[in-house]
């Protein structure tokens, strides 16, 4: 997992090429006017969901987890929490892999950590790394993110 803000050119400029490619694509965005829905960036290799939704209980939700796509989720309105783990065998699936939208769904997840997002704030989340976005901070609110989905091969 990795944890940033998009306009920090002096700490984005060591990650990887394709993770800087996507924050380009973010900050040169009119990210307010992007209607929810997909993007096509680069094919089925690089491409964004935009979407919006009320922030709940984490209590509430399931970790996803993706086989063969990082997430570079983005923070474009409001404010939420994300909790996350690292891959572990004793992380419960409570739901088996979907390939089309390659997901599969964990009850839990052992020592689990979280991040706070404001606007502009990014977390990238690895293949195999739980996470339960849309999590609510003290209350529940209208937030709306992108999520830039990058094939794992891009960073092979």
């Amino acid at each position: 997992m990795i944890y940033g803000h998009i306009e920090h050119q002096k700490t984005n400029q060591y990650l990887p090429s394709v993770i800087q490619q996507c924050l380009a694509y973010l900050n040169e965005t009119d990210l307010e006017a992007l209607p929810t829905g997909k993007h096509i960036i680069d094919g089925e290799r690089i491409f964004a969901n935009v979407m919006e939704f009320e922030t709940g209980e984490a209590s509430s939700k399931q970790a996803e987890v993706h086989k063969e796509y990082i997430d570079v989720q983005c923070l474009i309105r409001g404010e939420e929490r994300i909790q996350y783990s690292l891959e572990d065998e004793i992380n419960p699936i409570s739901q088996s892999y979907d390939e089309e939208n390659d997901f599969y769904l964990v009850e839990s997840m052992n020592q689990c950590n979280e991040v706070i997002m404001h606007p502009k704030m990014f977390a990238v989340f690895l293949p195999e790394e739980p996470h339960k976005p849309g999590c609510l901070i003290s209350q529940s609110g209208l937030i709306k993110k992108i999520v830039i989905k990058v094939h794992r091969s891009l960073l092979a």
